[in-house]
């Protein structure tokens, strides 16, 4: 008797034990995608759907197109988006006003209109320049974009950049195409930096560096910046490199030539 009551047991405890594994099993077959991971593009739409109000994300191009640019150019940033999707590098949510400090009508004193920079590609056109904010996580300071979408943007890691901060200094290179100097500024240290680009095939090629003092007491780098360069011939320029300033008030600088490759 006691045999047959602890084999009826055992079986009893069998058929819970597998009852409740069946269930389980159904459970997890009934919502197969409860774990699945979200891809780039949902979870930026995951993204505006639970942002603030008063708030875009920083990749919203219809808000930089109609409320920034004011229709003037229409920007394509798809392929910065590829960039960053592959990067996982998802946009940022900003407040509407601190957006606005972008747009073109915003701060003329801080020149975040267009600038002008002449023919930079060699398609008989005039390019300008202008200024936008990171537009993912991962981009750590603002970037210099331009009125022609096949010119790439150039990227910074300074949040101190202006639209009158990029000069152009002519052809050197007599390709077609201007080559443009970056005034490059940390905020607040005296070290700037002023770098020469030449475009190449749609790519920004660096051509030098050169440190620029910023207390120097002679040149200001945006006023005077037509004083520090001068083409000698076809692919060959001078540039004036500003390093220090001595305690005896004896400013450290060169002129130094410069060969495009």
């Amino acid at each position: 008797m006691s045999n047959n009551i602890t084999t009826l047991m055992r079986n009893l405890i069998f058929l819970i034990v597998f009852f409740n594994l069946l269930a389980c099993k159904n459970e997890v077959e009934e919502k197969p995608n409860s774990h699945k991971k979200l891809s780039y593009q949902e979870e930026i739409e995951k993204l505006k759907i639970s942002k603030p109000k008063n708030t875009i994300l920083s990749n919203d191009i219809k808000f930089i197109n109609d409320s920034i640019l004011k229709g003037k150019f229409k920007l394509d940033i798809s392929r910065y988006e590829l960039e960053n999707s592959k990067k996982g590098c998802f946009p940022t949510i900003l407040k509407k006003e601190e957006f606005y400090e972008y747009s073109l009508e915003a701060d003329r004193t801080n020149a975040k209109e267009f600038k002008n920079l002449g023919d930079l590609n060699g398609d008989g056109k005039n390019d300008s320049v202008f200024i936008l904010p990171g537009l993912g996580w991962c981009e750590e300071g603002q970037s210099y974009y331009f009125t022609n979408n096949k010119i790439p943007r150039i990227q910074t890691e300074s949040n101190c950049c202006h639209a009158e901060s990029i000069f152009s200094i002519g052809d050197i290179d007599e390709d077609g195409g201007n080559e443009i100097a970056e005034y490059y500024s940390s905020c607040a240290s005296n070290f700037k930096s002023i770098q020469i680009w030449t475009l190449k095939k749609n790519k920004w090629k660096l051509v030098d560096n050169f440190t620029f003092y910023y207390n120097n007491g002679k040149y200001e780098a945006i006023k005077d910046f037509h004083k520090l360069h001068k083409k000698i011939s076809k692919n060959k320029f001078k540039f004036l490199e500003i390093s220090d300033k001595l305690a005896n008030g004896k400013i450290v600088m060169e002129w130094k030539t410069v060969t495009m490759r």
